[in-house]
């Protein structure tokens, strides 16, 4: 039997270095976990293979042909079909976790929740407005979604990294577009999650400025726009926003802005 490493314990991941980005058939693709400045283990991609990882970290220094990523390390890759990885190091860990039918219904479930969260309101991401009803039609989904995901977290706890891999992000999207009682409620949750690692800086830096917004309070990391032009709500300590920002993985607010046809600081 062929076991799929579920973890890999490499001593303490600090940095995930890429040494080619894959761009023509001669090129190869290395990840490689760093402890105490020295490599202790990683993944080789075979030699051409279309490998695009992404990561985020409190700290990412990207080149031409590396990329280095520090503290509160995450990231992806998908592997290609039927080409073989080679893993090395010095201390791993490979360990196959018994899934119930209960806990694969609710990653499931998470996985589809992800899709039908962006139904119609992904649409806005072109700036296309949405009419009443399909307005009317997203907050139904809306509605079922978060019945569902309570359900998981009453079972299980938040579903995280951990738990749901990739799935976790249909987790944060339906509390991110929740009403604000229900927000306050889990936000403790995700709080938690982030500082056991098991849950992305990003999404708890939007969901905390969700709150604070809605609470009349000025936002901590400058991710929450509103009005007719758009604009970003008020921001706390604005002069030390990026540094905020940096520390969960999120771009400099000026590139940030760009991504809505701003610039910031607004001229």
């Amino acid at each position: 039997m062929t076991l799929r490493p579920h973890a890999l314990a490499l001593a303490c991941l600090a940095f995930l270095a890429i040494p080619g980005r894959a761009d023509d058939a001669l090129s190869q693709t290395t990840i490689s976990f760093y402890a105490n400045d020295r490599p202790v283990g990683g993944f080789i991609f075979p030699i051409g293979s279309p490998v695009l990882p992404s990561a985020i970290s409190n700290d990412t220094r990207e080149g031409d042909k590396e990329a280095r990523y520090a503290g509160n390390v995450q990231g992806r890759f998908t592997p290609p079909p039927g080409q073989p990885i080679v893993l090395f190091g010095e201390y791993m860990v490979v360990t196959t976790e018994a899934i119930s039918a209960e806990r694969a219904k609710a990653v499931q479930d998470l996985n589809a929740m992800w899709e039908s969260d962006q139904q119609y309101r992904g649409r806005t991401l072109d700036r296309t407005e949405l009419t009443a009803d399909e307005w009317k039609l997203q907050t139904a989904v809306d509605v079922a979604n978060l019945k569902r995901l309570i359900e998981i977290i009453d079972r299980f706890g938040w579903p995280g990294l951990r738990f749901a891999g990739g799935a976790s992000q249909g987790a944060f999207l339906v509390l991110q577009h929740a009403d604000s009682d229900t927000q306050r409620k889990y936000l403790p949750l995700l709080r938690d999650a982030v500082r056991r690692q098991d849950a992305m800086g990003s999404h708890l830096a939007m969901l905390e400025d969700r709150v604070r917004v809605a609470d009349g309070k000025p936002q901590l990391y400058g991710t929450q726009l509103a009005g007719k032009p758009l604009a970003f709500a008020p921001i706390e300590d604005e002069a030390h926003v990026d540094e905020r920002r940096r520390s969960v993985g999120l771009p400099p607010m000026a590139e940030y802005a760009r991504m809505f046809g701003l610039s910031y600081p607004a001229k």
